[in-house]
């Protein structure tokens, strides 16, 4: 019985030693706007599972007839601290994306070694520390040691006060007239899904409302296929290459300047609504707004944000995702329409009298994954439960899509008529687009950030000028991207566009907008480099070899007679290759005449499990 009882603490102690390392770890890998490490929930979680490993070691101590405590002190911090090490380096280091190879094995094989004969040497170190009754080696004295550390550190915590909002300096008043902005981005959202894209089976009478009431862009096309080099560009006017948040632990750089900053800085009050990670203050999407609400998830297990990617509650999380749970709740994964809705008419209920006009920013993330079944009964669909699911659920999970679409457009309603009562409505410019679209198996796979075909890439563009200044229900072709956006935004509020920012005003009244022959995006997501560009008539699409996905090199579509991109004609259109490769080429040079050094940060503890959730990260 002592063997065990002293293994049961010893496990204690090392694993929550293990879990406490690990979150100071991460918090100073990265960390976000006040942000403080888990330690709390790290102490226990890890202990738990330490004591179940440490009566396992005291067994084995038992049947040895020699220490519980030195083995399961040495054994449990060696086997824990190796797998959460590996876990890490793998997502902190390579990002997902382990080198293949026999060096690689060699690597890990010649480090569990050296794990191994650290904790031998611990081991024999520690040699009749049962006999001697060291109160460490009692499991109430551990057990006491270790909720005590996390109870202070809890309380410290808790103690601390939260950071206030900082004002942004503003270098002038806003011009006379400037009107209130209002940019709404539905996350993941294609754009011939919805009524007024032609979508027949799917009804959308609020964005319909929208699109009749101001301008419809009927070619828009994001930059990238993924929230966060898509949503740098919505937000700088600069494409991916130039902005420089392209990869997974990219922050989005301090040298690049945001719509936020520009507007704040030209006399606005400006405030967001952020409900991705993507998007957190984490990677510095947050620059430039007086306020930047970012509506975290719910979390399992009693964690919090900073707890929610340590490797125990990854695994954890995953284990139940999987295995046990019975409903899907979508507050696990994101805030739902309505609570966005809601919290942005909380915020306009207490905005007071401030006579700054507003820059009011709404993310919105229904059409993401989990697809939830409509009305909400707990059934859904999420990429981290089934990353690849059969070719034979295409069309349940499209219509369950299309209810996520429905759904949100009820909701963006709600936010549209209570700009309408409070007399916003009129006086603003009202932008809703998308950062990216869906894949349901259209060419072999699923969700987005792999592929840069055009269900990934089309997105909706509906711009809605103050009264008087527009030309309601107007359809435009003109072909439009989402480096427009900022332009746009700055055009209508009286303020210069920067020479830097790479996008076009688009008209708002009417008339010609500005010539564009082709559209470029790029992607390098889970080792697929992507570029492609896009004209009328043809598009060009080029992947590096041996991707992932199993792209090939290059695909040439008559996107004009072949919209859905089925026939590739790299092989027998020489001379049309010759041309968009050209034009590829011309375009990524002037995607990245901006380009500077990437900030990689890396990510919080609280991001690396939301897009683990939002399957981001594997």
């Amino acid at each position: 019985m002592r063997a065990l009882s002293a293994g049961l603490a010893g496990g204690v102690l090392a694993a929550a030693l293990v879990g406490a390392s690990e979150a100071v770890a991460a918090w100073v890998h990265a960390h976000g706007a006040g942000e403080l490490p888990a330690i709390a929930w790290a102490l226990i979680a890890y202990g738990a599972l330490g004591a179940a490993l440490g009566l396992g070691a005291g067994m084995v101590a038992a049947v040895l007839r020699t220490d519980g405590f030195g083995l399961a002190l040495a054994g449990v911090a060696a086997a824990v601290g190796f797998v959460v090490a590996r876990f890490r380096i793998v997502r902190d280091v390579f990002l997902e994306q382990l080198p293949r190879g026999p060096l690689t094995t060699v690597v890990q094989l010649g480090a569990l070694a050296a794990v191994a004969v650290l904790a031998f040497l611990v081991w024999r170190a520690l040699r009749g520390a049962d006999a001697r009754r060291r109160p460490l080696t009692r499991p109430v004295v551990a057990a006491a040691v270790v909720a005590l550390l996390a109870g202070g550190w809890a309380a410290a915590a808790a103690l601390r006060p939260a950071p206030a909002p900082t004002r942004q300096e503003s270098g002038r008043p806003a011009p006379e007239g400037a009107p209130p902005v209002v940019l709404i981005v539905v996350d993941t959202l294609r754009a011939d899904r919805l009524a007024t894209y032609g979508a027949k089976d799917v009804r959308t009478p609020h964005i319909d409302r929208l699109a009749a009431d101001g301008i419809r862009f009927d070619a828009m096309f994001a930059q990238a296929s993924w929230t966060r080099p898509s949503f740098g560009t919505i937000f700088t006017g600069l494409y991916p290459s130039s902005h420089g948040a392209v990869h997974k632990a990219d922050s989005l750089p301090g040298r690049v300047e945001t719509i936020a900053e520009m507007l704040a800085f030209g006399g606005y009050r400006t405030i967001g609504f952020a409900n991705n990670a993507n998007i957190a203050p984490t990677f510095n999407f947050q620059q430039g707004f007086e306020e930047y609400h970012y509506l975290a998830p719910d979390f399992f297990f009693g964690a919090d944000e900073p707890a929610s990617a340590l490797a125990l509650y990854n695994v954890l999380r995953l284990v139940r995702e999987r295995f046990f749970a019975r409903r899907v709740n979508v507050h696990n994964y994101y805030q739902p329409a309505e609570t966005v809705t809601a919290a942005v008419r909380r915020w306009l209920d207490g905005a007071g009298d401030d006579p700054r006009p507003v820059f009011l920013f709404v993310h919105y993330m229904d059409p993401h994954d989990p697809y939830m079944v409509r009305p909400y009964n707990g059934e859904g669909y999420a990429r981290v439960a089934n990353p690849d699911p059969p070719a034979a659920l295409a069309e349940k999970y499209r219509k369950l899509y299309d209810g996520e679409v429905e759904h949100v457009d009820r909701h963006v309603g709600a936010l549209l008529d209570d700009l309408r009562a409070r007399g916003i409505y009129d006086r603003a410019l009202v932008i809703l687009t998308a950062d990216h679209g869906e894949e349901f198996h259209d060419h072999g796979g699923w969700w987005h950030g792999t592929t840069l075909y055009d269900e990934q890439i089309r997105i909706p563009l509906v711009v809605k000028a103050p009264r008087g200044k527009g030309a309601p229900g107007e359809v435009s072709d003109a072909l439009a991207t989402s480096l427009d956006i900022v332009p746009t935004i700055l055009a209508a509020a009286g303020l210069p566009v920067p020479p830097i920012v790479q996008g076009h005003a688009l008209p708002l009244a009417g008339g010609a907008a500005p010539a564009r022959r082709t559209v470029f995006a790029e992607s390098d997501l889970e080792g697929n480099v992507l570029k492609s560009v896009r004209g009328r008539e043809w598009k060009l699409i080029v992947a590096n070899e041996g991707n992932p996905r199993g792209l090939a090199p290059e695909e040439l579509f008559d996107v004009a007679r072949d919209p859905a991109e089925r026939t590739n004609l790299v092989g027998s259109r020489h001379g049309e290759a010759e041309i968009m490769r050209a034009e590829l080429g011309r375009a990524s040079l002037v995607a990245q005449e901006h380009a500077g050094q990437t900030e990689q940060a890396g990510m919080d503890a609280a991001t690396q499990e939301r897009l683990k959730a939002l399957g981001y990260v594997r």
